[in-house]
């Protein structure tokens, strides 16, 4: 096995110090005669200098650390692809956890991107991790939020989301354009994006006169849950004497699984039942399925940006989501 070399080879070789060796490596003065021989050595040896030791004198590393609640979701392939883009051109690497949807696991993976010392950090984690991230960037490193806003946010902490309320008003409005009147809703939980977009959904529909009740909204926090809270909704439409008509999900995540509950009990998409749900997917197409899309990879450029750019001020930024509209709310009978 051919031996590494070190800094101190390199040293060997030019004939001149360690300490004058990293000072070539990192730009400091030196002579045009020394910093000659220092880059012929390197050249002889083949030397790749420790991007780790380099990051401890400089008191920071090269990596941008990201913190994803749940790569099972479509939003995050693309959002990782642009923060990927960014650090590829400024010399840098991403370091990726995955959460799991765990507070424990956030908490502990934030605290590992700090000791770390990595050159940024983004984050998709809830609010049981802003402590730290406050502290981040009150100590230099940039840190940017996905997915929801940040009250009171220190200069270095910033934050990138999406209008999730016009998410939901695009969904209700389309449906409504598509004769459907008896909406029920599955939702993932109880995250500030959930709970916009449900209440844009059901401000739009009282704005087109379709009442939403609050028994309509179902919360399935796992796909395991999602075919008991299709049935629920399905039973209380009938109960009403309003049998559902449309479906909206509130989340990429379970587009799956209630796709599958409809499915799996003969209810024909959109024939008897409209399906709308959150965020494109590759296969969405294939199947027909009507989407709001929200500009993820767009926003992984942004929040690479953020920690590249190292704005003095907290950034705030929020975008506008898209309706991608298919056959799967009954477009084409429409039309």
């Amino acid at each position: 096995m051919v031996k590494r070399a070190t800094i101190g080879d390199v040293a060997a070789d030019a004939g001149v110090s360690t300490a004058t060796v990293s000072r070539v490596l990192n730009g400091g003065a030196v002579t045009e005669a020394t910093a000659t021989r220092v880059w012929e050595a390197v050249a002889r040896l083949e030397y790749t200098p420790n991007a780790l030791t380099r990051g401890v004198f400089a008191g920071r590393s090269s990596t941008i650390g990201v913190v994803i609640r749940d790569l099972s979701s479509p939003f995050y392939l693309d959002l990782i692809r642009g923060i990927d883009e960014v650090a590829a051109a400024n010399d840098s690497l991403v370091m990726l956890a995955n959460t799991f949807r765990r507070v424990d696991r956030e908490v502990a993976q934030v605290r590992t991107m700090d000791e770390q010392r990595v050159r940024g950090l983004i984050v998709t984690t809830g609010e049981a991790t802003d402590g730290r991230t406050r502290r981040m960037a009150e100590n230099g490193t940039p840190c940017v939020i996905i997915a929801r806003s940040v009250l009171d946010a220190p200069p270095g902490m910033h934050s990138i989301s999406l209008d999730n309320v016009e998410a939901g008003q695009l969904m209700a409005v389309h449906l409504a354009g598509c004769g459907r009147s008896s909406i029920g809703v599955v939702s993932s939980g109880r995250r500030t994006s959930q709970i916009e977009r449900t209440a844009g959904l059901r401000r739009a529909l009282a704005d087109l006169g379709l009442p939403l009740p609050e028994d309509a909204v179902m919360v399935a926090e796992t796909e395991d849950e999602v075919s008991g809270a299709v049935d629920t909704l399905l039973v209380r439409g009938r109960d009403r004497g309003e049998p559902l008509d449309a479906i909206v999900c509130t989340t990429g995540r379970l587009t799956v699984a209630v796709h599958a509950a409809l499915t799996a009990r003969g209810i024909a998409i959109p024939g008897d039942i409209a399906f709308v749900t959150m965020d494109d997917f590759p296969w969405a197409t294939a199947l027909g399925i009507t989407v709001i899309a929200q500009p993820s990879y767009q926003m992984g450029l942004k929040a690479g940006e953020l920690v590249v750019d190292r704005p003095s001020g907290p950034v705030e930024l929020v975008f506008a989501p898209t309706l991608v509209a298919r056959t799967s709310c009954g477009e084409r009978q429409k039309a």
